[in-house]
């Protein structure tokens, strides 16, 4: 039964794969930009998710050409769904998240250094492509968890293979909470 569900699982996450639109066509090829350039762009894309690596002081880390990183970068309405769950309150706006997280909101109501391991949850060491992604069973992540395949097949994966210059960026549809 395990074997099945983890052939299933596979097989779903090799489908949202291959149905996902294809924003880098040579993900295994460095771009020219860093993680943290590709995320600060001002194009309306990661807005959310700008306001928390900026508040958690990640910039640094994350633009550092010394080693290879893959981000799962979740979407913006991924930051609101989840905010507005977390914080019983349906009538959050993206604006309102980002209020949030730059007035140090997510550590004052989760503990201090929260923001910093649930950011550190959604990336791990190394260039992982997609296809490395399929086949790996689950990932070491930099907060020191670990994350399951089934659990990022759960996160609902968007955009894949954005080719940084210090590592891929796979766009997810949910925040993954360690």
């Amino acid at each position: 039964m395990r074997k099945l569900l983890g052939g299933t699982t596979a097989a779903l996450l090799a489908l949202t794969i291959a149905a996902a639109p294809a924003f880098a066509s040579a993900g295994a090829k460095p771009g020219t930009d860093t993680i943290v350039d590709i995320v600060l762009v001002n194009d309306g894309e990661f807005d959310v998710l700008q306001a928390a690596v900026t508040e958690a002081g990640l910039a640094g880390v994350l633009s550092s050409t010394d080693d290879q990183f893959t981000v799962f970068a979740p979407t913006d309405w991924a930051f609101v769904s989840t905010f507005r769950g977390l914080l019983n309150d349906n009538t959050l706006t993206e604006g309102d998240v980002i209020s949030f997280i730059q007035a140090g909101g997510v550590d004052t109501a989760f503990g201090t250094g929260a923001l910093a391991d649930i950011l550190l949850y959604h990336v791990t060491n190394g260039r992982r492509t997609s296809t490395s992604v399929v086949a790996a069973p689950g990932y070491q992540m930099l907060n020191g968890d670990r994350l399951s395949r089934s659990d990022l097949v759960a996160a609902g994966l968007g955009q894949l293979n954005i080719s940084a210059s210090n590592g891929v960026i796979h766009v997810i549809n949910s925040v993954l909470l360690p």
